[in-house]
């Protein structure tokens, strides 16, 4: 060969080498479009919540929907009775309810001023909203984080904000850690009744001892399982606090009783606490990656490798400016068969070399996914704080798992709630909520081959805007579904909760209604809801994806 082309020879594969291992581009959004409110505050109540009298309901959140039955199940988190916030009774403020798909089976249908209406789950007679009922106390912030069908059962998946106290390591089961400098706030972690909220034993209010003896009293030096293995983890106060594990709830629905939730299972986690799942009809780990190995479509009751995969976060924010990240974590559970079910966590631990991914029982050996398929290799972590909730689909046309999530917060110090430095945030960052980065108050779309990724990197669907930026934008403008102090002049949204006038909404709960996908041309449309704080509801959004 002549030396002289070995320069041309060498750039040439170099060039040939990145164009075949740069990844291809993967599905877009286009358009996203407001349908209108789908539940809540100023949305339009099904007919049989107007019977006998309408029902004693004013706005909810969430929403996580499933088909079971031919009908789209959604359960709803904090749900107020009225517009002073009172929850629909004091000790259940989580609500369900449903949309026959006899009656909406072609999504192209739902448009503007054409929502369906959510039929609520309501006590016969009586204008009561029916609480959901895991026989233990769920009040504000306690809340549904998902719910799925085998084909035969309904199950549903619920947080506490309960963590785990202890006084060593071997009181903390799955290998947690016992950190005996952690208290609480409000009720002690063992009384279901009341929000409990880890904290450090020197911060003002916090209670230092979180066991009691029999006779009530405090047992000195009792403190919180955490783990430390968790990419929340710092060397810092909130550090230590936000790896504190949380009890989640896993119930089977009643057949006789809507509301009711039986045959409790209880999780002890960290790094799932913010967790979706989605059930799949085939998936066997030892088979490989990707849609040639494995069946990802939701086929309830499609047989003996049904499982249902789960991914979580350790929070609902991160802080990034003091290296602790929400980041994405992935395992799985065999699709719970009925009453005795057994729910063993299966955690993500990695891929060999050709591409299998690898599992283990114990949740401390379970790594973040990686979440940007731009960069081969490496296992970069969550770029935004906030994160809020996840949806995460399959679209069968796209051949692609799509993941909503994001959304925003409010940072008003608001002095009545105890909230004094950044209102809101302070429930979720603490001591750093100065330092949560809002952005543009995004909800976000990523998308993947396989469950564990890569995932793509995040693309906005719809900005709800900077609350700082003068005059408002994007979603807090006139004609935007977030109310902003602001606003002048029609079309600015309405306040609808029991907060500061100069305080403002947000986005939160993104979830993708997997019954209402269809096909457009190469894409497709997706119809999802989304929950916004002020007003307090429900809203009903369309989105174009291109393939």
């Amino acid at each position: 060969m002549n030396n002289r082309n070995a320069p041309l020879l060498s750039l040439a594969i170099l060039i040939l080498a990145a164009c075949t291992t740069r990844p291809t581009a993967g599905p877009s959004p286009g358009e996203t479009i407001v349908l209108g409110p789908f539940t809540g505050f100023d949305a339009k109540l099904h007919p049989d919540n107007t019977k006998p009298a309408p029902i004693a309901y004013y706005g909810t959140d969430l929403g996580w929907s499933y088909a079971h039955g031919g009908k789209i199940h959604f359960i709803f988190g904090d749900t107020h009775g009225n517009e002073k916030g009172e929850g629909i009774t004091t000790t259940h403020d989580d609500s369900f309810g449903t949309i026959d798909l006899a009656d909406w089976p072609d999504p192209s249908q739902i448009g503007p001023g054409n929502v369906p209406p959510i039929k609520m789950g309501q006590e016969p007679g009586t204008t009561q909203v029916t609480p959901i009922d895991t026989g233990r106390p769920m009040e504000g912030l306690k809340t549904p984080v998902g719910g799925f069908s085998n084909g035969t059962r309904e199950f549903g998946m619920f947080i506490t904000g309960k963590p785990a106290a202890c006084r060593t390591d071997a009181e903390c089961p799955s290998g947690f850690a016992c950190d005996p400098g952690l208290g609480y706030f409000g009720s002690r972690p063992d009384i279901e009744r009341g929000l409990t909220l880890p904290c450090a034993e020197n911060w003002t209010g916090c209670n230092a001892d979180t066991q009691a003896n029999a006779d009530g009293t405090p047992v000195a030096g009792s403190g919180l399982c955490v783990d430390r293995g968790s990419s929340m983890f710092a060397d810092s106060e909130f550090g230590r606090v936000v790896t504190s594990a949380m009890k989640l709830l896993i119930g089977i629905r009643s057949q006789e009783h809507p509301g009711k939730y039986e045959d409790i299972r209880t999780w002890l986690t960290n790094r799932f606490i913010n967790t979706a799942s989605r059930p799949v009809a085939d998936f066997v780990p030892e088979r490989g990656a990707g849609r040639a190995n494995q069946d990802y479509r939701n086929l309830p009751g499609a047989g003996g490798n049904q499982r249902v995969l789960l991914w979580g976060r350790p929070w609902f924010n991160g802080v990034n400016a003091k290296n602790q990240t929400a980041a994405m974590y992935f395992a799985y559970v065999d699709m719970p068969a009925g009453p005795g079910f057994e729910w063993k966590v299966r955690y993500y631990t990695g891929s060999a070399a050709d591409g299998r991914p690898r599992f283990s029982e114990n949740e401390l050996e379970a790594v973040p996914v990686d979440l940007d398929s731009s960069q081969p290799g490496v296992q970069p972590q969550e770029i935004h704080d906030l994160v809020q909730h996840m949806s995460i689909v399959w679209i069968e046309q796209l051949g692609k798992w799509v993941m909503f999530y994001g959304g925003g917060i409010s940072k008003v110090p608001n002095e009545g709630f105890g909230l004094p430095n950044c209102g809101i945030a302070e429930v979720f960052a603490r001591t750093e909520c100065k330092h949560v980065v809002i952005g543009n108050g995004a909800l976000r779309m990523r998308t993947a081959d396989d469950p564990w990724g890569p995932w793509s990197p995040p693309q906005d669907l719809m900005a709800g805007g900077d609350p700082d930026r003068l005059p408002p934008a994007d979603q807090y403008a006139p004609g935007g579904v977030l109310y902003h102090p602001a606003c002048a002049g029609d079309g600015c949204q309405a306040r609808s909760v029991q907060f500061p006038e100069n305080d403002y909404g947000w986005f939160y709960g993104a979830n993708i209604i997997e019954e209402w996908i269809k096909p457009a041309g190469r894409g497709v449309d997706v119809i999802w809801n989304a929950s916004t704080w002020d007003p307090y509801r429900v809203i009903l959004l369309k989105t174009r994806i291109h393939p």
